[in-house]
């Protein structure tokens, strides 16, 4: 299958007690992030309904980011409420993001783009909404591809405004300067970009720099609000882990958001085109769904 198209829901997924049995995903730590959400019931009603709703569909899934940033990325969407007509989360992984987002629909009045490159994880993250959000479903695509390809073939042909990206895909520093720049081309519709892992580092050859890679498109003054966790450095998450070498930066916090409004692009340059920036050449605008 061909990247650049949005897909159609795999209905075969809803027949299936656990989607993953088709799909084949690798699954590294399920259920963990949950575990530990009772601190913030209570604090907010829409988190705590996505939190029931997740709980009762009994499959293994896995949710890497901290239940803090969860809670903190559906206060996020509550803050803004009014000001957005999209969320397009960029990297779904299986579905955790996604499905607070997508639980967020109903209340706050928006459509939601789930980009991803792999279109498995695409299926696996649909089909997870579809049953913790069922009324809201309709409103939620699956775009296969990156956010530089997304952002030529569809925000850029659109006249709508009031977007929010989070973005917790690819964490290799040029990838997200890539997606970071291709955002330039749409700036007059973008609201803020949310971003996750600022605070991962790992070996070399993996280049987890998202920090560096925002500072280098908006600037080392960029205005930013924390959310999520912080880690402090008795934990052991700031330790590099023996499989991949991942760890934690101590005293930095796990995301951001960036509001355009108190913010511009110090890259590209404004004579720059969009292949120059992105690396991506686009073909003619396309919307296209693929069977």
């Amino acid at each position: 299958m061909s990247p650049g198209l949005f897909l159609q829901p795999d209905r075969g997924l809803a027949e299936l007690e656990d989607p993953n049995t088709k799909l084949g995903l690798n699954i590294q730590s399920a259920g963990g992030t949950f575990r530990n959400w009772a601190p913030f019931k209570g604090k907010n009603h829409i988190f705590d309904q996505v939190i029931e709703r997740l709980a009762r569909v009994d499959y293994p899934a896995d949710d890497q980011c901290t239940i803090q940033y969860y809670f903190d990325v559906v206060r996020t969407l509550r803050d803004l409420a009014g000001e957005y007509r999209r969320v397009v989360d960029v990297g779904v992984y299986m579905g955790g993001s996604s499905s607070f987002l997508a639980g967020c629909i109903d209340r706050f009045d928006f459509d939601l783009d789930l980009v991803d490159i792999n279109a498995d994880r695409l299926q696996f993250t649909y089909e997870r909404i579809r049953r913790t959000s069922p009324e809201s479903v309709h409103r939620v695509r699956m775009f296969h591809g990156d956010l530089p390809t997304y952002v030529g073939r569809v925000l850029m042909p659109e006249d709508s405004g009031g977007v929010i990206v989070h973005h917790d895909g690819s964490h290799d520093f040029n990838q997200v300067v890539k997606d970071m720049s291709a955002l330039y081309f749409v700036r007059d519709k973008l609201l803020a970009v949310i971003a996750q892992d600022i605070n991962l580092r790992s070996r070399i050859d993996m280049m987890n720099f998202v920090d560096l890679a925002l500072f280098a498109v908006f600037g080392t003054d960029v205005k930013y609000a924390s959310i999520g966790s912080v880690a402090e450095a008795w934990e052991g998450r700031t330790q590099p882990d023996a499989r991949t070498g991942c760890y934690f930066i101590p005293g930095v916090p796990e995301g951001v958001v960036i509001p355009m409004a108190a913010n511009s692009f110090k890259y590209p340059h404004p004579d720059m085109t969009f292949a120059q920036a992105t690396g991506v050449e686009l073909s003619a605008p396309s919307i296209a769904v693929a069977a």
